[in-house]
């Protein structure tokens, strides 16, 4: 019985060699999923991705199997890597969307530098020390103990509303036009309550001249 056993052993030991010999050496690579930074050659196999030097990038994505054929490029315009790596190019800083001065250009390579804020802006200061990376307005009044925002000559002056003469003239009409309409309105009621209180009306016919007087102070209050 235990050469039987003995034997069985041997046997499976032998077809297990022969075996191993019989598969290539990447059949096993072929089974695997390449990983995020990683390609699948032509011969199946999982590669890592090109590192693109400072101011490249890859034409196309690269992981997960896909991206064989990609291949370094400059970055476009307006963007920038300042590294070898896989990183893809980044987007430029503008100077100008934050209210700041623009001290060094953006290159494919470097970053553009921005400086101090624009005459009437100032960069708030955080508790921590540090201060923001967008200026804004100083306003007026200015808040204190900002240096950039000590001189006139530094506030952000809001654009003032302008009456042009044609304007004025024009609200001078109306209200001339309005004063001479009520005027003529209030006349008309005085002589027409003049009238009534001529003429000889019973006691019980009181009732015109109540509605009179109501319309002269009527016209008097809202003149």
């Amino acid at each position: 019985m235990f050469r039987i056993l003995q034997h069985t052993f041997s046997l499976l030991l032998t077809v297990h060699v022969i075996y191993s010999a019989l598969i290539p050496v990447g059949a096993e690579e072929e089974t695997r999923e390449c990983r995020e930074q990683e390609y699948k050659d032509r011969f199946g196999s999982c590669r890592p991705c090109r590192q693109c030097d400072a101011g490249q990038e890859l034409s196309k994505e690269c992981g997960f199997g896909y991206g064989e054929d990609a291949r370094c490029v400059p970055c476009r315009s307006s963007r920038f890597k300042e590294d070898r790596s896989l990183q893809k190019c980044k987007p430029c800083l503008d100077c100008g969307l934050i209210n700041r001065l623009q001290k060094g250009n953006c290159s494919t390579t470097s970053n553009a530098v921005c400086g101090e804020c624009l005459p009437g802006y100032y960069r708030k200061t955080k508790l921590s020390g540090f201060q923001d990376m967008e200026c804004i307005p100083c306003g007026d009044p200015p808040p204190p103990y900002e240096p950039h925002c000590s001189g006139r000559v530094n506030l952000v002056p809001l654009p003032p509303v302008v009456t042009s003469p044609r304007d004025m003239a024009l609200a001078a009409v109306i209200c001339s036009a309005l004063a001479t309409v009520l005027l003529a309105l209030l006349v008309l009621c005085v002589i027409y309550c003049k009238r009534q209180l001529l003429e000889k009306k019973p006691s019980g016919e009181s009732q015109p001249l109540h509605i009179c007087w109501f319309t002269i102070c009527l016209l008097v209050f809202s003149y």
